[in-house]
């Protein structure tokens, strides 16, 4: 294709020096649009400020006006930003006062530009960040995924903008906001990307807690599992039920992910959560044995022990030895810290490991089980008759809140089937 040749400007040139109000709307947006296009960034500034001041009715400039600013002022790298960040944000101020979110209007990309520079600061001034998402008219923002040149897919502009408001709303502790946002974005057709979807729900469910919508908030925690990277499911669930007096409910989970986690050097915190909840509890000998287990463990590790005790009866044991006295004591008293409950069972499939309890009560509800939660490597047959205890999960089915047994341990076979 041929190349234009830059406009010649002299006569707009000289007619602006002599009476820049005597430009109509198509000269004097071609005006700035060719200045800006011939890299006469400052002259179509300059220009730019002039028609707003004396050019009446004068509209189609602006654009090409704003453009200018955000080439010189917006569109630039984060140091010389942060050398005059005031008036970058003054001249973001100015972009979006005068441009519609509209086709060929800078509005978006200033303000993506200005959301780029704040979140690449330390902190993330989530205030800062929420304003500018305010400049947005959330509505008229597309739908429609991002494709580069390579076919990549990512985020569309209205993910992004609910993806980043609903996270400003719970740093900013406005967490009604956060849920309602929340809600917001899950009545759109938005195809979700990466983990953002999850993320949402994640600080919905972390402002629930806060608005002490506790019941909602566990079953939306339950949805997630372990979804988020780097939250830690169980933590989160352990301290909700904690802060609701439902110890057993906590506990239970907390014995369960002893039971999963087994001897592991990179477990000590939970292990000393173990020792915390056993210290509730009457039977000495497992509060010794969690004692001893805890003191051996960072002994050995180097760690300071000066907070621990250990019995004398254990100080030569180490603690590999002491985690399989201490697992085997604590299973054979679970009822002094968790529910415990007996039940048959009634389905059990040996290809797959699972099957299915009755829970020997009215409901007709079956329980699902898997095999390796029994506490100790044992067969199952059907019709066992085993104690259990239950743990909450989710349904993702049904798309509801659901319990399977776990920590289950086989009493007796029940033969008057």
């Amino acid at each position: 294709m041929e190349k234009r040749e830059p406009k010649d400007l002299t006569n707009y040139d000289k007619r602006f020096e002599e009476d820049p109000s005597s430009f109509n709307d198509f000269q004097a947006m071609d005006y700035v649009k060719e200045l800006k296009n011939q890299g006469r960034t400052d002259d179509a500034i300059e220009v730019g400020k002039t028609f707003l001041q004396v050019g009446e009715g004068l509209s189609g400039f602006i654009n090409h006006y704003g453009y200018a600013l955000y080439n010189k002022y917006i569109n630039i790298d984060d140091d010389k930003i942060k050398e005059k960040e005031d008036l970058f944000f003054s001249i973001v101020d100015e972009i979006t006062n005068l441009c519609k979110q509209e086709k060929y209007s800078p509005l978006e990309a200033t303000i993506n530009k200005a959301m780029k520079y704040v979140m690449n600061q330390k902190p993330v001034r989530y205030q800062k960040l929420s304003e500018l998402l305010d400049k947005l008219d959330v509505q008229t923002l597309s739908i429609e995924p991002f494709v580069n040149s390579a076919g990549k897919e990512y985020e569309s502009k209205k993910e992004k903008w609910y993806r980043l408001k609903v996270r400003c709303s719970y740093e900013m502790e406005d967490y009604k906001s956060c849920v309602e946002y929340a809600n917001m974005a899950f009545t759109q057709p938005i195809k979700w990307h990466y983990n953002n979807l999850n993320w949402v729900k994640y600080y919905r469910a972390s402002s629930l807690v806060h608005l002490k919508r506790y019941e909602e908030a566990e079953n939306e925690f339950l949805s997630l599992g372990n979804k988020i990277p780097n939250v830690d499911s169980f933590q989160v669930l352990y301290d909700l039920y904690m802060n609701t007096g439902k110890v057993k409910e906590a506990y239970t989970n907390l014995v369960y992910k002893f039971f999963k986690a087994g001897y592991n050097l990179d477990e000590l915190g939970l292990y000393e959560m173990i020792l915390d909840m056993v210290k509730t509890g009457q039977n000495q000998e497992v509060i010794d044995l969690a004692n001893a287990f805890v003191y051996q463990l960072k002994a050995e590790n180097q760690k300071d022990v000066s907070q621990n005790s250990i019995s004398e009866q254990y100080q030569d044991t180490d603690s590999s030895s002491l985690y399989d006295r201490l697992y085997n004591q604590l299973m054979e008293h679970l009822d002094e810290y968790i529910d415990r409950f007996e039940g048959k069972v009634v389905y059990y499939n040996k290809d797959k490991e699972f099957g299915s309890i009755d829970q020997d009560n009215d409901s007709g509800d079956h329980l699902f089980f898997r095999q390796s939660d029994y506490i100790y490597d044992e067969m199952v047959e059907k019709y066992d008759v085993v104690e259990y205890s239950l743990m909450k999960t989710f349904d993702f089915k049904k798309q509801q809140p659901s319990s399977k047994a776990i920590l289950i341990k086989t009493l007796y076979e029940d033969i008057q089937y």
